[in-house]
């Protein structure tokens, strides 16, 4: 798995300055970073693979050969035209349809593009939202509710295409759920996205490589005896 995934120094390679935090539940993982530079374009992917261990680092393969394909191979770079391709790639991959019972199976997962020269970003969600931080304000881009495969409840609709103008010291966070979702503290409850957006705030001051550590040293606080119960990923970067 590490072999076949990028590493947070080649993803720095590309960016002015990032940092990856990343907690596999088990020795391999289901979320994953992905990235590619397109040209004068670069995307960043955090995706959140369904289930961790095995089974997820199985699906986090299919989803890296796939954006590879997507954005490599075919040219597509339009955030919300990606996800509709991955999204089909993983239904065809997994030959999933609502009477197999496959539906369970899937990511969720948030991708930006950026173009470096025109300081603009577009962003698309599946779930999982982008978090921009830009002096003291936190500014939050909502995903779609709903994943890369088969919906349950509903059909599957479009991807929105999210298009932000960047300002110099953005900085921007992807991520999964493994950090807002893990059990500690006092009373045995979850992190939460509101006391993650407080700690993004509370350190946007810091250098990215800071920030890495004190995200790192907080969750573990926060976890103290409990166990991990979830692959933890956490990107920050700024353009």
């Amino acid at each position: 798995q590490e072999a076949l995934l990028p590493t947070v120094n080649e993803l720095k390679s590309v960016v002015k300055d990032a940092f990856v935090l990343y907690k596999p539940k088990d020795i391999v993982s289901g979320d994953f970073l992905w990235f590619s530079a397109k040209g004068e374009h670069i995307l960043i992917a955090a995706a959140d693979c369904t289930g961790h261990g095995v089974p997820g680092a199985f699906m986090s393969m299919i989803g890296n050969a796939l954006l590879n394909e997507i954005v490599n191979e075919k040219g597509i770079i339009r955030p919300a035209n990606v996800l509709e391709r991955l999204r089909e790639g993983i239904i065809q991959s997994l030959k999933q349809s609502p009477e197999r019972g496959a539906a369970k199976d899937g990511m969720d997962i948030a991708l930006c593009k950026i173009d470096p020269q025109s300081m603009e970003l577009e962003f698309a969600g599946a779930y999982n939202p982008l978090y921009l931080v830009r002096n003291d304000q936190l500014l939050e881009t909502k995903g779609d509710k709903q994943p890369i495969g088969i919906h349950i409840l509903k059909s599957n609709k479009p991807f929105t295409n999210h298009k932000i103008k960047l300002e110099p010291g953005d900085r921007c966070y992807l991520f999964s759920d493994g950090y807002v979702d893990q059990f500690g503290g006092p009373h045995n409850r979850k992190f939460t996205y509101n006391r993650f957006r407080d700690l993004l705030l509370e350190i946007r001051d810091r250098s990215l490589a800071d920030q890495k550590d004190y995200l790192d040293r907080k969750i573990t606080e926060w976890m103290s005896d409990h166990p991990q119960i979830d692959d933890i990923l956490v990107i920050g970067f700024e353009c």
